[in-house]
């Protein structure tokens, strides 16, 4: 249902930077704004929080967290997601292994917004590319098996907006804070360093800190619900 992010060369980042404000908002059919580390993890987290009530004309919007392999074919994300006419978010995961078809699966809905969720990735201690999707400290998923994951997957953290090829700029406005990676299976947490950062025409990224951002559209959504 997803494509899941590839970063691509430095000259395509820094034309997404110099973009007009608006312009091209909805040419594509996924527009992200967010970061990526740029080695391999072990897990990543972040408290996500959505900052307005979406406005979704087609497709998806959502805000999440996750690893996914060099060909963006394989990955688990777990975060906040909207469609049409939602004036909340559902928090979800989402789970790709190495040649299947990915699976969504809702964990919880209706989170209002202004509502603060940690979400996590993590590689299983001791069991080598089997991950596992966490909220707020609890597991919400089955360890699944990622085959070639382990050591070798990047992380994401980013917003995204999915229109379906329609030309729809959807809105959004999602907070990422208190961001950290996992350098061992298990955990070992330590904070974001070594990333590279993105957004698409229509589309920003506001770095606070090292480890807090806020990704959204250029245009405004509504501030609540």
């Amino acid at each position: 249902m997803r494509r899941l992010l590839l970063l691509c060369a430095a000259a395509a980042a820094a034309f997404a930077f110099a973009a007009p404000a608006y312009a091209g908002c909805g040419s594509s059919a996924y527009e992200y704004a967010g970061v990526q580390t740029r080695h391999a993890v072990h897990g990543v987290s972040a408290a996500i929080t959505a900052l307005s009530v979406p406005e979704v004309k087609d497709g998806h919007v959502a805000g999440w967290v996750g690893v996914a392999s060099k060909n963006g074919q394989a990955w688990i994300q777990i975060g906040l997601s909207a469609s049409p006419g939602y004036r909340t978010n559902e928090a979800y995961v989402e789970v790709a292994p190495p040649n299947r078809d990915p699976r969504y699966i809702i964990v919880r809905s209706a989170v209002p917004v202004g509502e603060r969720h940690r979400f996590a990735v993590l590689e299983v201690a001791h069991r080598p590319g089997w991950w596992r999707a966490w909220l707020d400290g609890s597991p919400v998923s089955r360890p699944v098996l990622l085959t070639g994951s382990d050591g070798r997957w990047n992380a994401q953290v980013t917003a995204e907006s999915y229109n379906d090829n329609s030309g729809a700029c959807n809105l959004y406005a999602y907070s990422f804070g208190g961001v950290v990676l996992a350098s061992a299976p298990g955990g070992i947490w330590r904070q974001l360093d070594a990333v590279s950062t993105f957004q698409d025409p229509g589309y920003r990224l506001v770095r606070r800190s090292r480890s807090e951002f806020v990704a959204s559209s250029l245009a405004a959504p509504r501030t609540n619900a």
